[in-house]
């Protein structure tokens, strides 16, 4: 089986695009005119976006790396990649909005106390970082270092379930530690990261024929939890019904009977771009549409923008950079020798992230 499941970058196309349209609803709110409650309310759902990109994030790495050799060099090579998949389309535009705090410190409509430690460097300390949602990219690198024990121990989901203990007791008794590092490991929202783990672990496991089943609990979760919630009060709930949804679409997918949709794969691979870009880019077309006083084109502009940029700097950007990155001669790992995998079998000496679109056995 090839690695790459196209519905995940379908979902990451939506979680960028719902926390792209709730952030252009506050520029807008802020800089332009309010907009009406229940269009607001239904924007500010689309933070949530965050706990859905953790998910996804869980499943991609359980499910790229789960095969790995236990071995110190492939842990090695596993940090390597993600380091570079997270920093180089990252530091341009932390260092890009450290040069403009720093020349113009009143530039943020809230005189953001942010860190330089922080910013550079995503370590959790006290201080943010001067790029908005690059808080999320602190637990996206605590997750990435607490994965590196499956490649020394084989009882790493064990240990994930653990750390999905203590947290949940953190929680119950109420405890936050002071120390920032404590608090990010401790931090609810790490759930939703085991979760996708775990969906990974199922969607190995289970046969095509559960989709249906999987889809339709999934919809009925999320249903439930959104007319009967507060959604920002129980996001890790939301993160939860997320994953049986995911799986029954990657099982869907494994039938082989869903076709590539060219512009959300486009917009799934440009997910983390418009991700990184979108919020100072909101940020200063929402200030330019004032002069309209109309908070629907003020919306529309802003929307635009930042996919428009998110995508520039995906093809600009981003994509050379890892290039470049990849030509370099980091420590690459031999392919095994072995017989050829038979129809529907994990193949373990594959690299390439991708699913075969049209696999029908399923995988036990």
């Amino acid at each position: 089986m090839h690695k790459r499941i196209n519905t995940l970058q379908y979902c990451r196309a939506i979680a960028a695009l719902a926390v792209l349209f709730a952030h252009a609803m506050i520029a807008t709110a802020a800089f332009v005119a309010p907009p009406p409650e229940a269009l607001r309310v239904l924007a500010m759902n689309g933070l949530l976006g965050v706990d859905f990109f953790f998910v996804l994030s869980g499943f991609i790495i359980m499910h790229a790396h789960m095969d790995d050799s236990r071995s110190a060099g492939s842990a090695l090579r596993y940090g390597i990649k993600r380091l570079r998949r997270i920093y180089i389309p990252y530091l341009p535009v932390a260092l890009g909005l450290i040069a403009l705090y720093w020349l113009f410190p009143a530039i943020s409509r809230n005189n953001r106390d942010w860190g330089m430690l922080t910013s550079l460097t995503l370590f959790p300390t006290s201080h943010p970082p001067a790029l908005v949602v690059a808080w999320t990219l602190s637990h996206e690198i605590l997750f990435y270092g607490l994965f590196l024990v499956r490649y020394f121990s084989r009882y790493g989901m064990t240990l994930a379930l653990v750390w999905a203990v203590g947290i949940a007791a953190a929680a119950a008794g109420g405890w936050s530690p002071e120390v920032p590092v404590l608090r990010y490991l401790l931090s609810p929202l790490n759930l939703e990261f085991i979760a996708g783990m775990a969906a990974a672990c199922a969607y190995r496991r289970l046969s095509v024929r559960w989709w249906p089943v999987l889809i339709a609990g999934g919809a009925a979760a999320l249903t439930g939890l959104f007319l009967n919630l507060e959604t920002e009060a129980y996001r890790v709930w939301f993160g939860m019904a997320l994953v049986p949804l995911i799986v029954g679409l990657a099982l869907l997918e494994r039938t082989g009977t869903l076709r590539p949709v060219n512009w959300l794969l486009v917009l799934g691979n440009a997910s983390y771009a418009i991700y990184l870009v979108h919020d100072p880019v909101v940020s200063v077309f929402a200030r330019a549409a004032a002069k309209l006083h109309a908070w629907e084109p003020s919306l529309v502009i802003c929307v635009a923008a930042g996919i428009a940029f998110g995508l520039a700097y995906h093809f600009g950007i981003e994509r050379p950079g890892l290039r470049l990155a990849a030509a370099l001669p980091w420590p690459r790992e031999h392919r095994r020798m072995s017989q050829p995998a038979a129809p529907g079998s994990v193949d373990h000496g594959s690299r390439s992230p991708s699913v075969r679109v049209g696999t029908t056995r399923a995988i036990r």
